[in-house]
């Protein structure tokens, strides 16, 4: 019977710990020993690294007060919503405002989609975390229950026996959905991706209609 996917998880997991200990003090912003992605663990996007406009330091609750750029937020951040509308949308609200307030208005605009895309993506970290600290308990389920198996296997009663055969049932059960899951982790560490491409593209989009 093989756990090898299972162990090799919970040995990464271990090392990775033991790594982020260590260099704990070098690093300014140490890994979480549970994140799973490739990419880094980074919780927020700052503007300044997508947006080159004016500063937007306070908006971060002013762009919900004005209708019309919290309804627009709210369309061009639908993660089903397509690129070529949402260029559509902001071109037709930066033609509709007053060239003094232009630029304020697209700032104020770019300040909702910021806020708004964060809070989708931190949710979204969140719910990846969670999902790869159940992997990792159910990883360590998996290693005591072989320890179990091990020392079951050396003993002789009639008792052992049957309580070793339900183990090594539940044992590949356990297995099969440990690595269900795993299958989905890399789908899962895309999400938070495409989140981003999307912050750079409206943001792109936004700042083009500057003056």
């Amino acid at each position: 019977m093989k756990i090898t996917r299972a162990v090799a998880y919970l040995a990464f997991a271990t090392n990775l710990s033991l790594a982020a200990s260590l260099t704990d003090a070098a690093a300014p912003a140490p890994q979480d020993p549970d994140w799973p992605c490739e990419q880094a663990l980074v919780p927020e996007i700052p503007a300044a690294v997508v947006w080159a406009g004016p500063l937007v330091d306070g908006l971060s609750s002013a762009w919900e007060t004005v209708p019309d750029v919290s309804r627009l937020v709210q369309r061009i951040t639908s993660p089903v919503y397509d690129q070529g509308s949402a260029e559509q949308e902001i071109a037709a609200f930066a033609s509709m405002q007053e060239p003094r307030q232009k630029d304020e208005m697209l700032t104020l605009l770019f300040a909702g989609v910021l806020d708004t895309l964060n809070r989708d993506r931190s949710r979204m970290l969140q719910g990846i975390l969670r999902y790869s600290r159940g992997q990792s308990a159910r990883a360590m389920r998996l290693g005591e229950d072989l320890d179990e198996i091990v020392r079951l296997e050396e003993a002789t009663t009639s008792d052992s026996r049957l309580k070793l055969e339900a183990l090594r049932t539940g044992v590949l059960l356990e297995q099969r959905i440990f690595d269900e899951r795993e299958g989905s982790i890399q789908f899962l560490c895309s999400r938070p991706v495409a989140i981003e491409q999307r912050l750079g593209f409206l943001a792109r989009t936004i700042a083009a209609h500057l003056d």
